[in-house]
């Protein structure tokens, strides 16, 4: 069935049990919530509650490629009034689902999916995107433009338009697995992504501006992206064994650039992104989450979120946790915690499976799984809100499902609340008394991240010039049996970090690897079970000064039950 038909079939449903909304239930449909091991909070007064709008493919709208405008607009209005069913307050619509436009460009070529061929504008002649913001605006909805940076074309065949960027330039267009791709490795190519945003954020009264989770294409087993001729360029220190490292700089310096283009046409427009929901798995990296090794977005797709969020580039994050509470890859509730402990004081809105809730086969095991989700999230003071992909699996709920989700706080308005909020979305006035100490904390989050970084990047035998701290290593032994390494120097800056590392090999390297968490002073507490270990390790102490940018570092020691004393160390630098 036509999802249009079914969202309209759906409110006539609604419409009957209304009635029964305040009744003791008996009737059975909500009993799922009544043995929820999450008990909801209270009524959100404040909540982000957002929805997916796909174009691609025409997944959500328009249901297909060269409607009239006059069904194309019919359509859009009546995803509108079912989302305002369920009090959603914010719509994010894709505007360029594969190098293309949703609106009047003069960068990039009107869509296939909206008229049916690339490059032919509406007629009679019509602005989708203008024209959606005012009607989102009308009802007290926010409208945030999703992009999808690097798709030229998605599976399937059409003509490109020949006035195109990728058409214009196929040097910088690579296929893999049957579909087109702009190769983030080439300068122009961010460039031109940067100007194709920052025509939208000029011309158009948007409220934020969204990418999603492709950067670099999701894997292939058994096929490369082909980036080569890109990476012999431009890869200059990373080249030619640093691939990952290179590609992952790439997508840093895209985003890097686009967050300063952002603020300087208009800092009101908030800037978010929605990445893959796992960050990294805690099986490579200690500060990943916990669960089995499987795709993640800084090592599959080179986009490193949380570095993005602790720089401050990014003022939101709808990491995609589709999966269900309990997935041994993704648990729900598992991530959900990973992301509000590494959101950094940014907005964090959970993406969430709608479509899983009434799919068959492929669907939630659990049909009120939704509503759970929904409850956990509401105990969580970090997570400010949800996003729904996508609109038209809303028609696909069943008459129990969409009860059950509107009385789950959906049977009331909400503002939202941040501190880039637009006036007609969110009215009230937000008083920011915490701002200061937050700042404070990011700060210091970010100096040592930025000095954890700057150890993992660079390999031992990479570094140049290295300057040797001046001072003397101390042993004590505590009552408690610990023992306290003190490193002694004169000089001491209120700027400067310290860190005790020893080294990790990666095929005929060295890189450093952290041994005590990085310290404003040079006194290390050892335990008794850390120092056997120790011992036998040839260790050194690196010295950062945060003002200066600058490295010291002590000889190559070891530590015995003793003293601590200078090692032959084939690697010591000069």
């Amino acid at each position: 069935m036509n999802p249009f038909f079914r969202a309209c079939s759906l409110l006539l449903i609604l419409l009957c049990f209304i009635p029964f909304a305040g009744s003791s239930r008996s009737d059975g449909l909500l009993s799922t919530d009544k043995t929820s091991k999450e008990q909801s909070a209270g009524p959100k007064t404040s909540e982000f509650r957002a929805v997916w709008i796909a174009t691609i493919n025409n997944i959500d709208w328009p249901s297909k490629p060269n409607l009239s405008v006059a069904q194309q607009k019919s359509e859009f209005l009546k995803l509108l009034e079912t989302f305002q069913q369920f009090n959603l307050n914010v719509v994010i619509l894709q505007v360029r689902a594969a190098s293309d436009a949703f609106y009047k460009s003069k960068t990039e070529p009107w869509s296939m999916f909206l008229t049916g061929k690339q490059g032919k504008a509406p007629s009679p002649f019509f602005d989708p995107l203008e024209w959606a913001i005012e009607m989102c605006h009308r009802r007290g909805m926010e409208l945030h433009a999703w992009f999808n940076p690097f798709r030229v074309r998605n599976s399937g065949y059409y003509p490109l338009d020949p006035n195109s960027f990728a058409a214009r330039h196929p040097q910088y267009v690579k296929e893999f697995d049957k579909k087109l791709f702009l190769d983030p490795g080439y300068p122009e190519v961010i460039s031109h992504l940067v100007a194709v945003i920052a025509e939208v954020a000029q011309n158009y009264a948007v409220d934020a501006i969204l990418l999603d989770d492709y950067f670099y294409p999701y894997p292939v087993e058994g096929k490369g992206f082909s980036d080569q001729n890109s990476f012999a360029k431009y890869g200059g220190s990373y080249y030619p064994k640093r691939l990952k490292e290179w590609r992952r700089e790439n997508i840093n310096q895209f985003i890097s650039s686009l967050h300063g283009t952002l603020l300087d046409i208009n800092p009101r427009i908030k800037f978010g992104i929605s990445p893959f929901g796992i960050w990294r798995n805690k099986s490579v990296d200690p500060a990943g989450s916990s669960g089995l090794q499987g795709l993640s977005s800084y090592d599959d797709l080179y986009a490193d979120v949380r570095k993005w969020l602790m720089k401050g580039w990014i003022d939101y994050v709808i990491p995609q946790l589709y999966w269900e509470k309990g997935n041994r890859f993704g648990d729900f509730t598992t991530l959900v915690k990973w992301w509000s402990d590494n959101s950094f004081g940014k907005s964090l809105y959970i993406g969430q499976a709608l479509y899983r809730s009434n799919a068959g086969m492929r669907g939630w095991k659990q049909p009120y799984e939704l509503n759970e989700q929904l409850n956990y999230l509401r105990t969580n003071e970090k997570v400010k809100g949800f996003a729904f992909y996508s609109a038209s699996s809303i028609g696909d709920l069943s008459a129990q499902q969409a009860i059950a989700l509107r009385d789950n706080q959906l049977n009331s308005e909400a503002a939202i609340h941040d501190d880039r909020h637009t006036i007609i979305a969110s009215p009230a006035v937000i008083e920011k008394t915490e701002t200061k100490p937050e700042e404070i904390a990011i700060s210091e989050e970010l100096i040592n991240a930025d000095f954890r970084g700057s150890l993992d990047k660079y390999p031992i035998f990479a570094r140049k010039n290295l300057v040797s701290i001046s001072g003397a290593i101390t042993s004590l032994k505590q009552t408690n049996g610990n023992r306290l390494l003190s490193w002694k120097k004169t000089g001491n800056s209120s700027s400067e970090r310290f860190a005790l590392v020893s080294f990790k090999k990666i095929g005929n390297k060295k890189y450093f690897q952290i041994i005590q968490e990085i310290s404003s002073t040079a006194d290390f507490t050892i335990s008794p079970k850390k120092w056997k270990e120790l011992k036998r390790m040839e260790l050194l102490l690196i010295c950062r000064d945060i003002e200066n940018n600058t490295d010291q570092f002590s000889d190559f020691f070891q530590m015995n039950r003793r003293k601590v004393k200078i090692a032959d160390n084939p690697f010591k630098h000069s």
